[in-house]
């Protein structure tokens, strides 16, 4: 799942990157207006681009734009296979001058994704039997979840925040990147990071942790088992 969800982040990243050098440039007018779309449904919601991204229990399938009049037509919002993609239209080269907000309806999703420095949040607990989240850029995610196994993957500057809880939190960072999960409760946590980047969480029983470079993690809870490697200055540290 997280391969695929990564993937999905690359991609997204390199599109957006290409987009902003080629062809058509876009200014927006400033004249604020309200669109709403429809979809069929979906499992997942990857977002590549500067968009404020809210996610809403309700029903699937329902979009929401809010953004600049002259703006809107150039953001797609797309079905690709099981996953809801959120990008601006290729070749173009979009400046906004006010925000950009989308309210995406969900009733049951298990996997999001963010490529570039938007923003992606969740105002209620999203409940799923396995979760993954992956970032990819500067752009940060906050999201609550229920979900048995719960995948979060950082490759960038980004963060992510996780509220809930879960049985195994699985987290890996390429980067400079940070995973804020004291919110979150799990019984156990595994943990790679490549880097500087950081990872906290509220653990019951278990801390596993590969270490290569500079990055640290820290815990709250007792785990009875804490297992570090770590090649550079890299370490576990007690929050309690």
């Amino acid at each position: 799942m997280f391969k695929k969800i990564i993937l999905i982040a690359l991609i997204l990243t390199g599109t957006f990157a290409i987009s902003a050098q080629n062809n058509q440039k876009i200014k927006g007018n400033g004249k604020i207006v309200t669109v709403n779309r429809t979809t069929s449904t979906y499992d997942g919601v990857a977002v590549g681009g500067p968009f404020d991204v809210i996610l809403v229990k309700g029903k699937e399938g329902e979009i929401t734009i809010e953004g600049e009049e002259n703006i809107i037509p150039y953001i797609e919002t797309e079905i690709e296979g099981d996953i809801l993609q959120i990008k601006f239209k290729k070749n173009t080269n979009i400046n906004t001058t006010k925000r950009l907000t989308i309210t995406v309806y969900f009733e049951s999703i298990e996997k999001v994704s963010l490529a570039g420095s938007g923003n992606i949040t969740s105002n209620e607990i999203i409940k799923s039997k396995d979760f993954a989240v992956a970032l990819g850029g500067s752009g940060n995610i906050t999201l609550k979840v229920d979900a048995n196994e719960i995948s979060a993957n950082i490759g960038g500057s980004g963060n992510i925040e996780l509220i809930g809880k879960s049985n195994e939190l699985t987290s890996s960072i390429a980067g400079s990147g940070s995973i804020k999960a004291y919110g979150l409760n799990a019984d156990s946590l595994s943990v790679n990071i490549a880097g500087s980047g950081s990872v906290n969480s509220t653990v019951k029983t278990k801390i596993k942790v590969k270490i290569v470079g500079s990055g640290n993690v820290y815990y709250k809870g007792k785990p009875s088992s804490i297992d570090t490697k770590s090649v550079g200055s890299g370490s576990v540290i007690d929050r309690n």
